[in-house]
């Protein structure tokens, strides 16, 4: 069976694109591939923790704390810790990208967007056990 001409064309580019990025410096370069890798397996842990231990149910979780206050002052819906879960991945996605674009620049920039992905997914995990704890 023939494809058409574009969708041919399109996978080229992919291939091509994709050979060029899996060859760029920074996927050989151990100490970002480190840091990529340990923001991934957070994200991944966080991710595997929550599934195994929120499940749906009609009671409100705890979203915000206030020092003010001095304990929760805010309640929200139970899949609440899947959406922070869901930005640490987003923002470990995002500061790939960038570190991806900036190491040939700035290796030192790279570093620090990687670094960032990892402070951002432990916090996560941090906050999913906690809700992990609250059945």
């Amino acid at each position: 069976m023939k494809t058409f001409p574009p969708v041919v064309a399109a996978r080229r580019i992919f291939q091509d694109v994709s050979a060029r990025v899996i060859a760029s410096r920074f996927f050989r370069d151990g100490l970002s591939m480190g840091l990529l890798g340990l923001a991934v397996v957070l994200n991944v842990v966080t991710m595997a923790w929550l599934l195994l231990r929120v499940h749906p149910n009609d009671v409100p979780v705890p979203v915000r704390y206030s020092n003010l206050l001095g304990g929760f002052d805010q309640l929200g819906p139970w899949y609440w810790p899947f959406v922070i879960a869901g930005f640490a991945l987003s923002v470990t996605l995002f500061n790939a990208g960038f570190a991806y674009y900036s190491f040939h620049r700035s290796r030192l920039v790279s570093f620090f967007l990687l670094v960032t992905s990892n402070v951002v997914g432990a916090f996560s995990l941090i906050v999913s056990s906690a809700f992990g704890v609250v059945r």
